[in-house]
């Protein structure tokens, strides 16, 4: 695949790279945390790269999903639309927490918020928290994979 050529020949940038997309359309981050850690890269250095790239692409998202979007989907039922923003204000800040570890779909939670129009100040804060959760997360279970494969293949 084209994405991860990128990750072997940048390193750490490739990463960083690959973490802006994966935030705006499904493209997995953990192969190329994997091949860094097989390397010997910092893994405090991922955690950083792989927060930064995440919280970019995620706001990418949810300005293409507040000011194009937006033009592409119009609600034809206004009561609905209501409905629709009263439960995103109500439950959004939860799907926003919890979407960067569902796969796929999750990807798409800053653009639905940048449709609904959700606060931009309160979604930077929300999905900076579950960025930082998600990265701190994968690198640490992959970490503790690659040592259990590692003593397992001996």
């Amino acid at each position: 695949m084209i994405l991860f050529g990128l990750l072997k020949s940048y390193g750490i940038i490739g990463l960083f790279a690959i973490s802006i997309l994966s935030s705006v359309i499904p493209v997995p981050t953990e192969f190329g945390v994997v091949e860094l850690l097989r390397v010997g890269t910092n893994p405090g250095i991922i955690i950083i790269t792989l927060i930064a790239g995440s919280i970019i692409g995620a706001s990418l998202g949810y300005l293409l999903g507040k000011y194009e979007l937006q033009k592409l989907i119009p609600f034809h039922n206004k009561e609905r639309e209501k409905e629709v923003h009263m439960h995103f204000r109500k439950y959004g800040a939860m799907l926003l927490l919890i979407s960067p570890w569902i796969p796929f779909v999750g990807d798409l939670a800053p653009m639905v918020a940048g449709i609904e129009n959700y606060e931009s100040r309160k979604f930077l804060i929300v999905i900076s928290v579950a960025k930082v959760i998600k990265s701190i997360g994968v690198v640490y279970l992959l970490m503790k994979g690659i040592h259990w494969w590692a003593l397992f293949m001996k």
